[in-house]
C-alpha cells in the first residue's frame, strides 16, 4: 500500500475518532448546559480560534510547504524553532492584552490562557504535515487530545456540577496536548543565532508567509465571523442552535482536512519538479473523490436533518434543520470542488490567494451583516453559502488564467451529472411513500446502497483511480 494511501487512511482514522468524540462532547455539553450556556461556551472557543489565527501569523500554513521541500535536517530545525518561538512570543502579547483589558475579547480568562497552548498545538499539527509524519498528528492531537478533553469535561461535572468555570476543563485539555507535542519532536529544536535569521531560507520563508497570514486570518474569520455577528443580533438560544447545526455541517469539510495533510506537501513537490500534467491529474481525481464523499454526507443531512440534530444534541435544537441544510449545501459545493486553494499555495501563489480571500471575506461580511440583522440564522447561513461559492470560483479562474492550471477533466463533469441525477431520484423516492414506514437509519442505508450501486454501474469508480494513486507515488 502506498504511503499516500497509508497516511490518508491514518489521518482518516484519527479524524473519525475525533468526530465521534466531538459528537459525544457536544452531546454531553448540550445536555448539561442547555441551549443558551452551550452557545456561550462554544462562543468562547470561537474567540480562542480567532485569536490563535492572529498568533500563528500564517506560519501554520507556510511551514507545511517549506518543510516538505527542504532536505536539510538543519534547515528544518531552523524553520521549526523560529516558527515556534515567534508564535509563542506573539501569543503572549495578545493574551497579556486580553488580561489587561478583559472587555476587549469578552471571554473567560481561562479561554485566554488556552489560546497560548491552542496556537502552538495548531503549529505542531502543521509541522507534522510538513514532515509527513501523520502518526504524531493522529495519536497526539486527535486520539490522545480529544480523549483527555472528554475525560476533563466528565470530571468537571462530576466534581463541580456548575458551568461557571467550565472553561478550565478546556484549558487543561489544550495544556496537556501542548506538553506532549513539545516532547514529540524535541530533536528538531535549535538555538537560533542572529546569523540564522539572515539566511536566504528565512527571507524566502518570511516573504511567502506574509500573504498567508492575511489568508489564514480571512479564512478563519470567514468561517467564524457568522457566530460573532449573530452574537449581536440574535438571542443566546438562537446562537446555541446555530452552533449546533454549524458543527454538523462542518463534518463535510473534514473530508478535505483528512486529505490535505498528505495532499499539500505531495502537490508542492510535484509542481516544484515541473510536472504540471501529473499535478492536474492528481487534482482532478482528488476532486472526484471528495465530491463522492461529500455527496454521501450532504444527502444524509438534507433528508434526515431533524433526526440527526435530535440524536447529536437534543430536541431543543431541532428547529435549526433548515439552517443546517443551507450550511451543508455550501460545504458540499466547497468540498466537491476539491483543493482549489491548496493548488494555489502549492504553486507558491500566496499573494493572489490573499486577494481572493480578502474580496470574498468583504462580500461575505456585508451579506452577513444585513442577513443576520434582518433574517437571523437563515440570513447568516445564506451569506456563508454565497462567500464559499465566490471564493472557489475566483480560485479556479486564477489557476486557469495566471498559471494555466486546470485541475478538472471531463470525468469531473460526468461525476457531477451522475451525482445530481441520483440525488433527484432519491428526492423523488423520499417524496413518495417508499420510505414512510422505514426507520431513518434503515432509510439512510437504502440511500447509500442506491448511491454506491449507481456509481459502480456507470463506471465512476474503477481501476483508473488506483492507477492515479500509484502515479502520485512514483
Amino acid at each position: 500500500m502506498s504511503s499516500l494511501v497509508k497516511g490518508s487512511l491514518l489521518i482518516a482514522a484519527g479524524t473519525i475518532y475525533k468526530i465521534i468524540l466531538t459528537i459525544l462532547i457536544d452531546k454531553f455539553l448540550a445536555t448539561h448546559l442547555g441551549v443558551e450556556d452551550f452557545g456561550e461556551f462554544k462562543y468562547g472557543i470561537t474567540i480562542v480560534l480567532l485569536l490563535s489565527t492572529f498568533c500563528t501569523l500564517g506560519l501554520n500554513s507556510s511551514i507545511i510547504r517549506f518543510l516538505a521541500i527542504q532536505h536539510s535536517f538543519d534547515k528544518r530545525k531552523i524553520l521549526i524553532s523560529v516558527s515556534l518561538a515567534l508564535t509563542a512570543f506573539i501569543t503572549f502579547l495578545i493574551v497579556l492584552l486580553g488580561l489587561i483589558t478583559p472587555s476587549l475579547f469578552g471571554i473567560d480568562s481561562s479561554f485566554l490562557y488556552a489560546t497560548i497552548f491552542f496556537s502552538l498545538n495548531t503549529l505542531y499539527a502543521s509541522i507534522y504535515s510538513g514532515l509527513e509524519r501523520p502518526k504524531l498528528k493522529v495519536f497526539i492531537n486527535d486520539i490522545f487530545g480529544f480523549s483527555v478533553y472528554l475525560l476533563f469535561l466528565w470530571a468537571y461535572f462530576q466534581f463541580f456540577g456548575q458551568s461557571a468555570q467550565i472553561a478550565q476543563a478546556y484549558l487543561g485539555y489544550v495544556g496537556i496536548v501542548f506538553l506532549v507535542n513539545l516532547l514529540a519532536i524535541k530533536s528538531y529544536y535549535k538555538k537560533i543565532r542572529a546569523i540564522d535569521l539572515k539566511t536566504t531560507l528565512i527571507k524566502e520563508y518570511s516573504s511567502y508567509t506574509m500573504p498567508l497570514f492575511g489568508v489564514s486570518v480571512l479564512i478563519i474569520l470567514s468561517a467564524n465571523l457568522d457566530k460573532v455577528v449573530l452574537n449581536y443580533f440574535v438571542s443566546g438560544e438562537q446562537l446555541g442552535i446555530y452552533y449546533s447545526v454549524f458543527n454538523i455541517s462542518n463534518l463535510l469539510p473534514l473530508i478535505l482536512t483528512i486529505l490535505v495533510f498528505m495532499y499539500l506537501p505531495r502537490m508542492s513537490k510535484i509542481l516544484r519538479n515541473g510536472k504540471k500534467n501529473k499535478a492536474a491529474l492528481l487534482s482532478s481525481y482528488s476532486s472526484k473523490w471528495t465530491m463522492i464523499m461529500a455527496s454521501v454526507f450532504f444527502g444524509a443531512i438534507y433528508f434526515y436533518g431533524k433526526e440527526i440534530i435530535g440524536i447529536l444534541y437534543t430536541k431543543d435544537f431541532v428547529s435549526g434543520a433548515e439552517v443546517l441544510q443551507i450550511l451543508a449545501f455550501g460545504q458540499w459545493i466547497n468540498v466537491s470542488l476539491g483543493f482549489t486553494g491548496q493548488n494555489l499555495l502549492a504553486l507558491g501563489d500566496s499573494k493572489r490567494q490573499l486577494y481572493i480571500r480578502l474580496f470574498s471575506f468583504t462580500m461575505g461580511l456585508v451579506l452577513l451583516y444585513f442577513g443576520a440583522k434582518h433574517y437571523g440564522n437563515i440570513g447568516a447561513a445564506i451569506s456563508i453559502l454565497a462567500a464559499l461559492i465566490c471564493s472557489n470560483v475566483l480560485q479556479i479562474l486564477v489557476l486557469k488564467r495566471m498559471h494555466n492550471f486546470v485541475g478538472y477533466r471531463r470525468q469531473n463533469l460526468f461525476t457531477l451529472s451522475i451525482v445530481v441525477l441520483i440525488g433527484l431520484f432519491l428526492s423523488y423516492l423520499h417524496k413518495s411513500t417508499f420510505f414512510v414506514n422505514l426507520h431513518f437509519v434503515v432509510s439512510i442505508g437504502v440511500d447509500l446502497v442506491i448511491f454506491i450501486t449507481a456509481l459502480f454501474a456507470v463506471g465512476i469508480i474503477g481501476k483508473k483511480d488506483l492507477k492515479v494513486l500509484k502515479i502520485s507515488e512514483s
